[in-house]
């Protein structure tokens, strides 16, 4: 399920980005499990243990779709809310390539209920980029939703295709768990219909 919208850095700091990208431990294990069953929870990895000159990529190049999805959830007018001390999480997820590294970026908040908001992020020596499509253009706050997530394959390339699962609400009103997949198709991740299995995987957990 899609949340839509509720919306030349010098050499030497590129050659820290890139060393200080490698080896750090909040990377998702490449071990798949059956699809959609297999659920990392994206509150799990803290976005404090990333390395400090990434987290600044990241908050940066955030920072516009942050504000936006938080004017449209009304969080921003909760009194004492600091776009700059926003709580995120970070969740590495492996790459067939080594010039880049992805993240799953999550924001939960009480407010918000069990979905938080999602951005999938490429760092590289020249800085971030959100890897989510703008709203036709008409907003840059743009971002998925839910609570957990697994990488299903690295068939598309080196950017492997995600599922996120958040809560919803079957047609008698009980709540259950709803998948929405996605695949990097030229420069943005966009939805693609999930595998055959992925909603009863889901549930079954």
């Amino acid at each position: 399920m899609r949340s839509k919208t509720f919306p030349a850095f010098g050499l030497t700091v590129s050659l820290m980005l890139l060393v200080e990208m490698q080896g750090y431990g909040q990377a998702l294990s490449k071990k798949a499990g059956a699809l959609c069953s297999n659920m990392t929870m994206l509150d799990s990895k803290p976005f404090s243990a990333l390395p400090v000159n990434v987290r600044t990529e990241i908050r940066k190049t955030l920072t516009p779709d942050i504000l936006a999805f938080a004017k449209a959830t009304d969080i921003s007018m909760e009194e004492g809310f600091n776009l700059q001390k926003v709580s995120l999480d970070a969740i590495e997820v492996p790459m067939t390539i080594k010039t880049s590294k992805l993240y799953v970026v999550h924001w939960g908040d009480a407010l918000f209920g069990v979905n938080g908001a999602i951005w999938i992020v490429e760092v590289n020596s020249h800085g971030a980029r959100n890897l989510i499509a703008p709203d036709e253009g008409t907003n840059r706050g743009r971002s998925f939703g839910g609570w957990g997530m697994q990488t299903l394959s690295n068939a598309s390339g080196p950017y492997p295709e995600l599922m996120f699962a958040s809560k919803g609400y079957h047609a008698r009103g009980g709540a259950e768990a709803e998948a929405e997949c996605v695949r990097k198709i030229g420069a943005f991740y966009n939805s693609v219909a999930c595998p055959v299995d992925c909603f009863d995987n889901l549930n079954k957990r």
